[in-house]
């Protein structure tokens, strides 16, 4: 607590999650709690109309997160998390040292990165002006085939069909009649996770204008104007418009997946830590969208406002998604329960089922945009195009396992398989260790088993692997390697195959991957580890550790 005896809350991030977290404190515990916002930019940015923004049909808005935070009661500090210390609740940033807390609520977003080379990838208003100039092109009348493409992986797949839609309006304006347009995902359906009556009215739009659809479809890369697929076969592409497959900021001391989601739980505890809470697209829940973050900061804060002695009685998180598709044609509004005893059946209707049918739905964050003025409502929001498709769906975060386009599945080359394909078999049992084991301790039996990772388990269930290169971040981190626990520098929910996978699926899951250490499981438990990266035997920096020399310092 601070000298006013306030609990200190940390909030990194300067996005929806942050605001949103920002907002429940102020309004469940404003006299217990003293907020301080860290991050890297001084501006939030309103980004959901960006995909509107390059036909003209609406505008991305920023405000300035120090007025924001002031006018909230809270603080703000530039800079960027890059490391937590459990033990003496110290954060790190990236320039203003050290910043003490009592809770700690990670809201930093996930970093959008290319998936598809050789495409325009449209991240959001940075990409807006080559949104833009693509458009001129297709007026000219030069480019014969266009494909917009989902991403195998963490996404958000809303987007692309918005702009695809979009630009079916404008090449009609246009008179581009001729031009092949086609939406290509790894989905089963297109947008199916809102359930079939959504799925229909987007598939009836597609074919109303002209758009084709390729689904259960992988994209690789752009070579020779074609769209080059997984594991075989392509798309004729002139152009090709991807959204960006997302991976969080690496944050040390903090467990995160390969990818850098970080695992929580459903208040938005960081698994294995106490004080210290996740919310957002940072995390590892599979839906990366603004109003799943704004609920997952709500469950946060409450938790956080209890603990800091507020008469709150905290809610887990339940999230309700409601997406709203830009078309260009007359809006349908559609809502299902995805629960395992839903209330009602689902809908989809041209009458307004949920409002107002903002892009971000947040409980404390809508109206306090809406205050501010000049923030749209739903006819505003549309701007010249007076069409949409507004989904609302509830989700059970224990029945929905996220977008089949998360993971690339194992089937992708079942005829090998049926062919008698040679098979890995695990021949070897993989070193196996506890969360609450020392990186010092697990170092010392890496090096005298000769092995690269080992494997985290907590009571028989994986939970984690810990490699040569986590013990390398540690150790450039002056980690104390005898009192650091492995559950904090190890790769949480670590990819897996089970035993008897075929050669070709594992090569192509290490390379799209971009891991080196698969582990081998059979009937849920861990038989072997396949890796690549022998070279690192005996490698100086796990012997350090081993040896338990200690070097001095602070978290950094």
């Amino acid at each position: 607590m601070n000298e006013g005896g306030r609990h200190e809350v940390l909030i990194a991030g300067g996005g929806v999650a942050a605001l949103e977290a920002a907002l429940a404190l102020r309004a469940l515990a404003s006299e217990l709690v003293s907020v301080e916002l860290l991050a890297p930019e001084p501006k939030f940015w309103y980004r959901p109309l960006s995909v509107a923004e390059p036909f003209h049909l609406g505008e991305v808005r920023h405000f300035d997160l120090g007025g924001l935070a002031q006018a909230l009661g809270a603080s703000f500090t530039p800079g960027a998390l890059v490391a937590v210390d459990e033990s003496s609740h110290l954060a790190r940033t990236s320039s203003a040292g050290d910043i003490h807390y009592d809770s700690l609520l990670i809201a930093c977003g996930a970093i959008p990165t290319p998936a598809i080379s050789g495409a325009i990838t449209f991240r959001g208003p940075a990409d807006s002006a080559r949104m833009e100039s693509l458009l001129a092109e297709l007026a000219t009348g030069d480019i014969d085939s266009l494909v917009f493409v989902v991403p195998w992986g963490a996404t958000w797949p809303l987007p692309i069909y918005e702009l695809a839609l979009l630009t079916a309006s404008y090449l009609e304006a246009h008179d581009r009649h001729d031009l092949d347009v086609t939406i290509v995902t790894p989905e089963e359906e297109a947008l199916g996770l809102f359930g079939q009556p959504a799925v229909e009215a987007l598939t009836a739009l597609l074919d109303e204008r002209g758009l084709k659809l390729q689904t259960d479809a992988y994209a690789s890369e752009v070579v020779d104007e074609e769209l080059r697929l997984i594991p075989e076969g392509s798309v004729r592409a002139q152009r090709v418009v991807a959204l960006p497959r997302l991976v969080g900021p690496r944050i040390d001391g903090i467990p995160q997946t390969a990818h850098g989601f970080i695992p929580v739980d459903a208040q938005g505890r960081v698994s294995g830590m106490t004080d210290v809470f996740a919310a957002g697209d940072i995390t590892n829940f599979t839906v990366k969208q603004g109003g799943i973050a704004t609920q997952q900061a709500d469950a946060a804060a409450e938790t956080i406002a209890a603990e800091a002695g507020a008469d709150v009685a905290p809610t887990p998180f339940r999230p309700v998604l409601r997406g709203l598709l830009l078309t260009g044609r007359e809006p349908r509004y559609m809502r299902r329960e995805l629960t395992e005893s839903p209330g009602q059946e689902p809908v989809a209707s041209t009458e307004v089922l949920w409002w107002p049918p903002a892009k971000i739905v947040g409980r404390y964050l809508a109206p306090y945009l809406a205050s501010l003025g000049g923030m749209e409502t739903a006819p505003e929001l549309l701007g010249h195009t007076p069409d949409a498709v507004t989904v609302e769906v509830e989700l059970d975060p224990d029945a929905v396992g996220g977008p089949r386009s998360t993971l690339l599945p194992l089937n992708l080359f079942g005829s090998a398989k049926e062919a008698g394909e040679e098979r890995v078999a695990a021949s070897f049992d993989p070193l196996i260790v506890a969360p609450e084991d020392t990186l010092g301790e697990v170092a010392e039996q890496m090096l005298a088993n000769a092995q690269t990772c080992a494997v985290v388990c907590d009571q028989g269930r994986l939970i984690g692997i810990l490699t040569t290169t986590d013990l390398v971040r540690a150790c450039a981190m002056r980690v104390h390697s005898g009192e650091a626990p492995v559950r904090l520098w190890m790769t949480a929910q670590p990819f897996t195959v089970p035993q008897g996978t075929p050669l070709a699926d594992i090569e192509l899951l290490m390379r799209e991957y971009g891991v080196h250490h698969l582990i081998v499981i059979e009937d849920d438990r861990p038989v072997g580890v396949l890796h690549d990266l022998s070279h690192l035997f005996g490698h100086p920096l796990v012997e350090e550790l081993a040896g338990s020399r200690q070097v001095e310092g602070r978290v950094r």
